[in-house]
């Protein structure tokens, strides 16, 4: 039987499969939600001066493949498998997509979250370190502990959520917030780029 947290993200998500036009640059994260501990799977991008978002927290994620994608489904299931070792195909259930979000340091990039729930609670993950240099489940009823206002983090003050050296700001914070408010009920404090 069907978790009532996996219910309720399937009732916020669209379940089309994303063909990216050729007007924009497109991109994908892999939401990855874990039932039994009701959290999502969390990196912390590898420190890396030719990175824009070098030590950010992030979904695995990124950018359409033509050769490579069918779709920008596929391109999440292709990050999650590169960054993280999962096999989303087998390891978890797509449950749909969002629309799409964009950076403020490259708002011409549109990004899909795809929205996955896993079938195994304790999957063996293997982190590509040259992509994350960590990952962790961020638990969903302990994200209100850690929300600060007003941080500054890379000359912008935002909003965020500090879990101690990881910082879960910007897209990824906003991912999380609709996430969150929209399937959980949990109101986090408004990014200045939200819409709401």
């Amino acid at each position: 039987m069907e978790s009532y947290n996996v219910a309720k993200l399937r009732r916020i998500v669209k379940n089309n499969r994303p063909i990216p036009d050729n007007e924009h640059l497109w991109a994908a994260v892999a939401v990855i939600y874990n039932p039994c501990l009701n959290a999502f799977l969390i990196g912390k991008r590898t420190e890396n001066p030719e990175d824009p978002w070098s030590g950010d927290a992030a979904f695995p994620g990124g950018r359409f493949k033509p050769a490579k994608d069918r779709d920008l489904v596929e391109t999440a299931i292709r990050e999650a498998r590169e960054e993280v070792g999962l096999d989303l195909t087998k390891d978890a259930e797509l449950l749909g997509v969002l629309d799409p979000f964009s950076p403020s340091n490259a708002p011409n990039i549109n990004v899909i979250p795809v929205i996955f729930s896993l079938r195994d609670c304790n999957p063996q993950l293997t982190v590509n370190k040259a992509e994350l240099s960590k990952v962790f489940w961020l638990g969903v009823g302990d994200v209100v502990k850690y929300v600060k206002l007003n941080i500054n983090v890379k000359g912008k003050t935002r909003p965020a959520i500090i879990m101690g050296d990881v910082t879960i700001w910007g897209m990824t914070y906003r991912i999380l917030r609709r996430l969150l408010r929209e399937a959980f009920g949990i109101d986090l404090p408004k990014d200045p780029r939200d819409t709401d």
